[in-house]
């Protein structure tokens, strides 16, 4: 009865983390995030392997970044919605896929 505490949903994520960490690092093999120059690869799976050994993560980035590369990957092959349908589609969203964004800031 009551609220849940909140480290009963950090555990919960975890868990679920720790369940899908093989194909959420395989989603982040070649994301498409990458190829645009908004993140890197390298350091996604390496924060989403410490947040599945219970590391202190922020989980809701994490969320955000899978759900995004989920969106783009969608998108960029228009697979459709839930009003049209799941058919292959005439021609794509994004015609010319993600170009990978030119390297601006220096190491």
């Amino acid at each position: 009865w009551g609220a849940p505490s909140h480290a009963t949903a950090n555990a919960a994520g975890h868990i679920g983390l720790r369940t899908a960490l093989p194909e959420l690092t395989a989603l982040f093999d070649a994301p498409l995030l990458a190829d645009a120059g908004l993140i890197e690869a390298r350091v996604v799976r390496t924060a989403l392997r410490a947040a599945a050994e219970g590391e202190p993560v922020p989980l809701d980035g994490l969320a955000d970044l899978v759900s995004t590369e989920l969106w783009l990957r969608r998108l960029v092959t228009r697979r459709g919605t839930c009003w049209t349908g799941t058919a292959a589609p005439r021609r794509r969203a994004v015609a010319g896929g993600v170009v990978p964004a030119r390297r601006t800031l220096q190491p």
